[in-house]
């Protein structure tokens, strides 16, 4: 996932592990009966890593602290699963310039191969990264959405907060596309 858009920040992971440190994780094992090495094996890391987990000198990574939260039985809003997710794309302010500079820049249809190929291929390039991170914020994380029951139909399972003027530029860039393409 991009540094740009991040659905978890990092001050909401820290908060979850302290939360699941605050119920030592070390008793839960213990609780459950699993040793160290049968619980380092499930998360894929050395037995060092996961003792290190259980004094909290160091942090698991967010796809561990979920197999964490789902091998002890911790509740869904330790797995960052609580419905809505919220997400909001950022786009920096120079890849957006570079996409209207692109767009603006594009004669539209020429009628010369080469250059009509030239004018899309400038096009894609510019716009490439804005997708990337606009599909970064638009797609779903895995959640079991199954497990959710009665209470939780026909409610909104993920918010995306989208920028206009991304967006505006977008259809531009498609449009410009077609133009170039004569579709």
């Amino acid at each position: 996932m991009s540094d740009i858009l991040k659905v978890f920040n990092i001050d909401f992971f820290l908060l979850i592990f302290k939360h699941i440190c605050s119920i030592p994780i070390k008793r839960l094992r213990l609780e459950k009966g699993y040793t160290q090495k049968e619980v380092a094996n499930y998360l894929g890391v050395d037995v060092s890593t996961y003792a290190h987990y259980e004094l909290a000198r160091r942090t698991p990574d967010v796809k561990k602290l979920r197999m964490l939260a789902e091998l002890y039985g911790l509740n869904d809003e330790l797995l960052g699963a609580t419905l809505p997710i919220v997400a909001r794309a950022v786009y920096p302010t120079e890849l957006l310039n570079r996409l209207e500079s692109a767009i603006k820049d594009c004669p539209g249809h020429t009628g010369n191969y080469q250059k009509d190929k030239e004018s899309y291929d400038n096009l894609k390039a510019a716009l490439e990264p804005v997708l990337e991170i606009r599909n970064n914020a638009l797609d779903l994380p895995n959640i079991d959405l199954t497990k959710y029951t009665d209470p939780f139909l026909n409610q909104t399972v993920k918010s995306v907060e989208l920028d206009m003027r991304a967006e505006k530029l977008i259809f531009e860039c498609i449009d410009k596309q077609n133009e170039v393409l004569r579709w």
